[in-house]
């Protein structure tokens, strides 16, 4: 279980059992709910998956997640038939061959071994292309947009019917995709939505995800770890250069891309023309992708299976041995160390030119036929080539700009020793600062004290430190395991303080606990008063129409929280003397914190896609902003001076994997 379904088994799940969605992009909130059911993989996370790809998985959910996945990979076996008879029947190879190309493909064992998605888009995908072929165009723009929804980068493939003008395919492939949208709308809720627009999509494009420094076959990765400094991850680049990334990324990408949409034309309606243009475009968007797992690369099957089809009936047999040797290349497995140094890093990266030869090599085919036949003028390339040159530039520029800003936040980073892919809820103590750091074994707190690191938790632990909070001689933290979401004082651990609650907060005088209880995913706010007496109550805070997401308790009269209502974003809710459960005007705003002096709040605000903090004077009601900047601000706590703030920052690193920073906001 510790691969990639459990990320499509969780999210349907949910949804099978009712339960509200809108955070299940955030890594501990779906990390809760996998621990919650026991499902057997250490962490898991979202990520990229688009909304509407974990539905298929929505059939196997009541069954155990194993189970399911056994299922999943025996209909990924089924679908290489229909994969197998489709590529048979539009490039004429024999079955044999098709049979061959599809198991030398190393990709088609990491998608089974993983229970990944693309068996069944490269399904669609073919299928598409014999639709076409068969003439029935509304059926593949429908099977198109379904693979889009899925995974975004096929929607490159419907520039194939833009350019060749067939509108019927175009606006059957749009009908399909808002129908499937709608649906997964239905299911998942607009928040979800909402979040991975806007707050995922922009990191994933341009290559700011999970893997944005690791030893990729991307352009992006490639040169983020080449021109790209990040303390943690990639802290010698061979040149630490935003202003060449900036360039270099846009330019390389559209120079691969730009000949599959150029080279299209309309007027060579031939078998093989249609099936060169489908596999350049295929082959240019897997180039260009920035998520390029090698799972991804079992589509190559289609556009090998086409180029192998022509060489063999032009016999070029020593094109043939190039493409097969380029083809084993690009599935094969190539380790790397973990922080290969300067140029040699190039070196663990073969399947990137192997891609940008096959890619190449397709556009020669598509040339040669363009020069046999003749080509009528078709000023929609001229449209074209300005377009993609204006955005190549604007792409710069954006990128640039990116790159600069998130790089002032460095200024602002606490050199953790012991740093994991994320640190949240940073809080500071009399003896350093105390983090959860997320690591490949799970979700640890950890305490760091000038340089000094000790786990409050063993690797081998069955549970998840997901949340915590300190004072009065208390560490109360949330363990997440199949038994639920327990608090416990780590000053005796063997006993639960409280069950079913995360989030857990101390009031002023150390008396009240705060926390959050969730019922199907919606949270709700509530105390237990007298903490260390034996007759204890707990009280709701909260209406059950709220649906709250985090909160800064002071006291049962002085508290804030952050919630949604409706389907609405978060904003933020005030209670104090003169106001009880009041919302106060800041739109799309999360992570309150108030400070001990009890004069301001700190939180963040949703702008253009991130969150930046700001802070609120609770008397005059006045807001500044503490920082502009292209990426997330997050999680942030005062220290006792009530002037400076530790908050989690990905500035520079992949949407959501926060480091620790700490920034002095009031004179």
């Amino acid at each position: 279980m510790n691969t990639d379904f459990p990320n499509y088994y969780m999210a349907a799940r949910l949804v099978h059992e009712g339960y509200d969605t809108s955070r299940m992009y955030e890594w501990a909130w779906i990390e809760r709910e996998k621990d919650h059911r026991a499902v057997d993989t250490r962490v898991i996370g979202l990520v990229s998956v688009t909304p509407f790809s974990t539905l298929a998985a929505w059939p196997l959910t009541g069954l155990t997640p194993l189970t399911a996945k056994h299922i999943w990979i025996l209909l990924n076996l089924a679908f290489l038939i229909p994969i197998g008879w489709i590529l048979r029947s539009i490039t004429g190879l024999g079955s044999r061959r098709v049979a061959l190309i599809l198991f030398l493909s190393f990709p088609l064992h990491r998608n089974l071994l993983y229970g990944q998605f693309y068996v069944l888009l490269l399904l669609l995908i073919s299928g598409a292309c014999f639709c076409y072929l068969r003439r029935h165009r509304s059926l593949a723009g429908g099977l198109l947009a379904v693979a889009a929804v899925c995974k975004v980068f096929p929607l490159i493939l419907f520039i194939f019917f833009l350019q060749r003008r067939d509108w019927r395919a175009l606006i059957a492939g749009v009908t399909t995709g808002i129908s499937a949208v709608v649906v997964s709308i239905a299911a998942f809720g607009l928040n979800a939505h909402r979040n991975w627009l806007q707050e995922q999509l922009p990191w994933i494009m341009r290559g700011d995800w999970l893997g944005a420094y690791a030893s990729s076959a991307s352009i992006s990765g490639v040169l983020h770890r080449l021109f790209l400094s990040e303390p943690q991850w990639n802290p010698h680049p061979w040149h630490n250069s935003p202003l060449c990334y900036a360039l270099l990324a846009p330019t390389l990408q559209m120079l691969a891309l730009a000949p599959a949409i150029l080279l299209i034309r309309r007027d060579d309606e031939s078998k093989e023309r249609v099936l060169l243009e489908w596999s350049a475009l295929l082959t240019a968007s897997l180039t260009i992708s920035t998520i390029p797992a090698s799972y991804t690369f079992v589509l190559m099957v289609f556009p090998v299976c086409v180029l192998a089809a022509i060489l063999l009936r032009q016999r070029r047999y020593g094109w043939l041995a190039a493409l097969v040797f380029a083809y084993l290349g690009i599935g094969f497995p190539v380790s790397a160390p973990s922080r290969p140094l300067g140029l040699v890093f190039l070196l663990y990266v073969p399947r990137l030119p192997l891609m940008m030869a096959v890619l190449f090599g397709t556009y020669a085919l598509m040339w040669n036929r363009r020069r046999e036949s003749g080509s009528t003028k078709d000023w929609s390339r001229y449209v074209w080539g300005v377009g993609l040159t204006a955005t190549v530039i604007l792409s710069a520029r954006s990128t640039l700009r990116v790159q600069r800003a998130e790089r002032q936040e460095y200024a602002y980073r606490v050199p953790l020793q012991a740093q994991g892919f994320l640190s949240s809820g940073p809080q500071s103590t009399a003896d350093g600062i105390r983090y959860a750091a997320f690591t490949f074994t799970g979700y640890h707190l950890v305490m760091e004290n000038q340089g000094k690191v000790s786990a409050d938790s063993s690797i081998d632990a069955p549970y998840d430190d997901l949340s915590f909070t300190s004072g009065y001689g208390h560490v109360l933290v949330e363990r997440a395991s199949s038994s639920g979401s327990q608090i416990v004082d780590l000053n005796n651990p063997s006993e639960v303080v409280i069950e079913d609650a995360h989030e857990p907060m101390l009031s002023e005088d150390g008396q009240t606990l705060a926390f959050v209880r969730d019922n199907h995913g919606r949270g709700r706010l509530m105390v237990r008063r007298r903490l260390e007496s034996s007759n204890t109550t707990e009280v709701a805070l909260t209406p059950i129409q709220l649906n709250v997401y985090e909160a800064s308790f002071l006291s049962e009269k002085e508290y804030a929280f952050s919630a949604t209502e409706d389907g609405h974003l978060p904003q933020i809710y005030w209670t104090d003397a003169a106001h009880v459960n009041t919302p106060i005007s800041l739109e799309a705003s999360r992570y309150p914190a108030l400070s001990p002096d009890g004069r301001w709040m700190a939180y963040s605000h949703l702008d253009h896609g991130v969150w930046n903090l700001w802070i609120r004077n609770r008397a005059s009601g006045a807001i500044r902003r503490v920082a502009d900047v292209p990426c997330n601000q997050i999680q942030p706590a005062w220290e006792s001076d009530s002037q400076t703030l530790l908050y989690g920052t990905d500035c520079g690193r992949s949407v959501w994997f926060t480091a620790v920073a700490r920034r002095k906001v009031i004179p």
